[in-house]
């Protein structure tokens, strides 16, 4: 009888092991998906005032429509993104970061005719990485409503990244 106790004893300690192990991976992968959350708000709140800028500061036609597109967009992502979030109890920063800031406040410096050329160029990083944000999301996140969210705006951050890289060789070549 009691090397039954014992049995039980270890077989419970061994589901307490199994149960808790499994629950820190839950969390690692909740916080996967929450980093993930924090990016894509961050890099749409730049993108919507990096937008604003190139509205007011840019030197053609194209770019500032550019930017009207980069504010129109990005401000109805942002906005289903903080739904999507809300419903996932997660916390989504409704300001820059300092690394976001940073890169704001060195466009706003920028008050010349190479304004549309810096700007453009930002456009293609920050769109090359969100698209690797975004792709990465959909196939390694592990809540599927933020899946399949990322894995829907992906077309539409590559055609923005297309359009900047257009606009860049047009503002390159003044």
């Amino acid at each position: 009888m009691k090397n039954l106790h014992y049995y039980f004893l270890i077989a419970g300690t061994c589901l307490l092991t199994a149960f808790t192990t499994l629950d820190k991976n839950a969390v690692s992968f909740q916080d996967e998906d929450k980093t993930f959350v924090k990016a894509a708000a961050e890099g749409g709140l730049l993108e919507v005032k990096l937008g604003e800028l190139a509205m007011k500061n840019g030197s053609s036609k194209a770019v500032k429509d550019y930017g009207k597109m980069m504010v129109n967009d990005h401000t109805k992502v942002n906005k289903e993104l903080m739904n999507l979030a809300k419903k996932k109890n997660m916390e989504v920063p409704t300001t820059l970061g300092p690394e976001k800031q940073q890169k704001y406040d060195s466009l706003a410096s920028v008050k010349d005719n190479t304004f549309d050329m810096v700007y453009m160029n930002m456009m293609i990083l920050s769109h090359e990485q969100t698209i690797g944000i975004f792709q990465n999301e959909s196939s390694a996140g592990t809540d599927a409503d933020l899946k399949k969210w990322a894995e829907s705006k992906v077309p539409a951050l590559k055609h923005h990244l297309e359009m900047a890289e257009s606009l860049f060789q047009t503002a390159n070549k003044k």
